[in-house]
């Protein structure tokens, strides 16, 4: 099973028909906008909402589009902000604090891999989630993650306890080794990467986040594939191999948006249009 794909472009296409037959009263289906890019067009200082508001909001849709995972979810945690994502393994890719188990609490999202979208959920705890296309097409229901993992034999990635980057209220500040991420925890703001610090041939902390963040964020297929020359670089360098990753990303950018994303030229060095993208914050 596909998701966020097929039949008119999803974020351009309306309906005079949003918000009807989906058990809704207040609320209509919001289409997202992509992410602002340039001086003051960051689309992050937005609001997210806590499980209190989003696990109701999920559970009041019996139906939704088919193949608009990442839309539901969206709908439910941000809408009517505006926030740019296009599929479930972007959605991922940006997400910064993530966990691996199968046990997030309510109110967080919950991600699978496979094909070219992936699939996402949202928790309403106990180790279920309210997910699009379950147990059919168009059908909004629950269901355990582990029966969606083996039904629809996608990997299961793990939940996050932010949305692309922006904490969600309720689910705490920890990183993954925080085993839940459900208690009251004061969010402290990631210190920003000066995209000087992450020259080719530099060794700092800020080389170790970014490696990071363009590593996570590359298809699981080009990991595989890169994965020797990759753990064979150390970790603390923005060397050649970091180089070229870092190149193939602005690659698979620029198949979505060559006027946005035009292809640097070696040495790559990644400017804040790029950490931004990445989850980070450029200084």
């Amino acid at each position: 099973m596909t998701h966020d794909t097929g039949g008119p472009d999803p974020w351009t296409a309306h309906s005079e028909h949003e918000g009807q037959g989906r058990g809704l009263d207040v609320e209509v289906v919001v289409e997202p906008d992509l992410p602002a890019d340039g001086p003051g067009g960051d689309d992050r200082g937005i609001e997210i909402r806590g499980p209190g508001q989003s696990v109701p909001l999920a559970r009041r849709f019996t139906t939704f589009d088919v193949d608009m995972c990442t839309r539901f979810v969206w709908n439910c945690l941000a809408a009517p902000r505006h926030f740019g994502l296009h599929h479930a393994i972007e959605a991922w890719d940006r997400a910064t604090r993530r966990h691996p188990d199968q046990d997030p609490p309510a109110g967080a999202p919950v991600y699978w891999g496979g094909g070219r979208f992936g699939h996402i959920a949202l928790s309403v705890g106990g180790g279920a989630v309210r997910s699009t296309d379950w147990s059919h097409d168009g059908v909004v229901g629950e269901v355990s993650i582990a029966r969606l993992t083996d039904a629809w034999k996608k990997p299961y990635r793990g939940w996050s306890s932010d949305f692309a980057g922006v904490p969600i209220p309720g689910l705490g500040g920890a990183g993954p080794s925080g085993g839940g991420g459900g208690g009251a925890v004061t969010l402290t703001a990631a210190p920003p990467v000066d995209d000087e610090a992450i020259r080719p041939g530099r060794r700092n902390a800020a080389v170790r986040r970014f490696n990071k963040a363009l590593w996570d964020s590359m298809p699981a297929s080009y990991r595989a594939e890169h994965r020797a020359a990759w753990m064979g670089e150390a970790a603390d360098l923005y060397g050649p191999v970091s180089q070229q990753v870092c190149f193939d990303r602005y690659a698979l950018l620029n198949r979505q948006d060559p006027k946005r994303w035009p292809l640097p030229t070696k040495p790559v060095w990644p400017g804040p249009g790029l950490l931004r993208h990445l989850g980070l914050r450029p200084d």
